[in-house]
């Protein structure tokens, strides 16, 4: 192995940093909901913006209105929830909507695993639909006005509940009726469990988690859950978050290499038990994912020793990868990486199997460091001002990739000829400048001095305002109008 990819001292399997500054700020309770993506005056502040004609909030909610229409017209037995081990299942019935990907149709392997009439829809990415319900049914209490057609709040909201209570009381069990909590748990479409399924349950539950707790903020907003379906949903989320830490410290212990450590996996597992120890207003729980410092929650990989690796700072060397095939991107495959790194790349750039992955998976991660900036920010945390011990922050990260934004232009493929000004950008060749924009219509809200940043912001909300993740609920309504 080359010497610019040899691990560095201290930061193999099951040993994490914990010499990462801490962030600034201290815990802030949880008063009333919202409280962990959004709070209250920002809805309300969102709402005031979507009634004024002709505005981008406007506009953007009445995409919104509109897939929420489709939401509860459609025919997805919404009520249906999986218990069982196969880790595909819970993918696209729970976490992830889309449901054609790589040529392949899960609906009908999802209908099946769930005993439906073969004529019925089965549910699709239900924790994001529920957050997206959610979010619409809370603009409208917050005053964002009703156009002729749309959907009421209560239309809405009743599908949002109908899927956080079939999940909390019917998914994620073993044959007993106790919810999974460790990986290997999680099985493949022959019913056995390996590597695989054991290394990807955590990416695979965490990225749906975020948006079941996102939804039970909201819906408590709106009064549509009553105090024993709340009781029985913090029951849940309370079990996942055993599941996420059991999944985090597994990762951490098993992969052989670096890169794998500070992936988009960690990312998400770090976000989803972030999310779940706020909604559970337990600073004990988020301050031992941020420092792993508690040694009754042990967290072998915490926020801040992520944050390290995940994005590089000044004077850092690669995290050790997989060996190149080949000398360039083109002619290595499914993973290249360049000897030298620039300050904000993201680990994950690593990812080279198609021309969407060199920047799609790095905004992957970053948009989780975004959400997790976003629930701390609520928590009384600062972490868009964090900076790691070289100078990493998600500011940098985001300037890094709107390099290529301005240069190549998002959508775009990367050349050398329109990307000469960006530092590193060999590691970028052929590869598109996809989710960038949407990483910086938040990121010129949050850092409006950064020009390099908000003279991107009029095409990013033009070009995010499309595409299958454009009515992300987490985000939606993080921008300038």
């Amino acid at each position: 192995m080359p010497e610019s990819f040899a691990r560095p001292q201290g930061t193999g399997p099951g040993v994490a940093d914990l010499s990462a500054p801490k962030l600034a700020g201290r815990y802030v309770r949880l008063a009333g909901h919202p409280g962990v993506f959004t709070t209250r005056s920002e809805l309300n502040a969102l709402a005031k913006q979507i009634n004024v004609p002709g505005s981008y909030s406007a506009k953007r909610f009445h995409q919104l209105a509109a897939q929420v229409k489709r939401d509860v017209s459609g025919r997805n037995e919404w009520g249906a929830a999986y218990s069982g081990c196969n880790l595909d299942i819970y993918t696209y019935a729970f976490s992830y909507e889309p449901q054609t990907t790589h040529n392949v149709d899960h609906a009908t392997k999802v209908s099946s695993a769930l005993g439906l009439n073969p004529n019925s829809t089965p549910p699709a990415g239900a924790a994001v639909v529920a957050s997206r319900l959610a979010l619409y049914a809370a603009l409208l209490k917050a005053g964002a006005t009703l156009a002729a057609g749309e959907p009421s709040a209560e239309q809405a909201a009743a599908i949002g509940k109908q899927i956080l209570v079939a999940w909390s009381a019917h998914g994620f069990q073993d044959g007993h009726g106790r919810i999974l909590s460790i990986p290997s748990q999680f099985c493949d479409d022959d019913g056995r469990s390996n590597v695989g399924t054991t290394a990807g349950a955590g990416l695979a539950v965490a990225r749906g988690v975020i948006y079941s707790v996102q939804a039970q903020d909201l819906l408590m907003y709106v009064g549509t859950l009553s105090d024993a379906d709340a009781k029985q949903i913090n029951a849940f989320h309370s079990a996942m978050y055993e599941l996420l830490r059991n999944a985090l410290n597994y990762n951490f212990s098993f992969h052989a290499w670096a890169c794998d450590h500070f992936s988009n996996h960690a990312a998400n597992q770090l976000t989803g038990l972030l999310a779940l120890a706020r909604i559970l207003d337990n600073q004990q729980k988020i301050e031992a994912v941020l420092y792993g410092r508690d040694k009754s929650i042990s967290v072998t990989l915490p926020w801040t020793s992520f944050f390290e690796r995940a994005i590089y700072g000044n004077g850092d060397k690669v995290n050790a990868c997989y060996a190149n095939k080949g000398p360039d991107g083109d002619m290595s495959k499914p993973f290249f990486q360049t000897v030298t790194v620039a300050p904000g790349e993201i680990d994950d750039r690593y990812r080279n199997a198609d021309a969407s992955q060199g920047i799609g998976y790095p905004m992957f991660t970053l948009e989780r460091l975004l959400d997790a900036a976003e629930l701390l920010r609520g928590a009384g945390y600062d972490a868009y001002g964090y900076h790691g011990i070289h100078g990493q922050s998600i500011e940098t990260a985001t300037a890094y990739y709107g390099c290529y934004a301005k240069t190549a232009r998002f959508g775009k493929t990367i050349t050398p000829e329109n990307s000469h000004t960006c530092p590193d950008a060999a590691q970028y060749y052929g590869k598109i400048v996809n989710g960038v924009d949407r990483m910086i219509t938040v990121a010129a809200l949050r850092f409006p001095q950064n020009q390099s940043i908000t003279d991107l912001e009029p095409q990013a909300k033009t070009t995010s305002a499309s595409g299958p993740f454009s009515l992300d609920a987490i985000l939606f309504g993080k921008w300038r109008d």
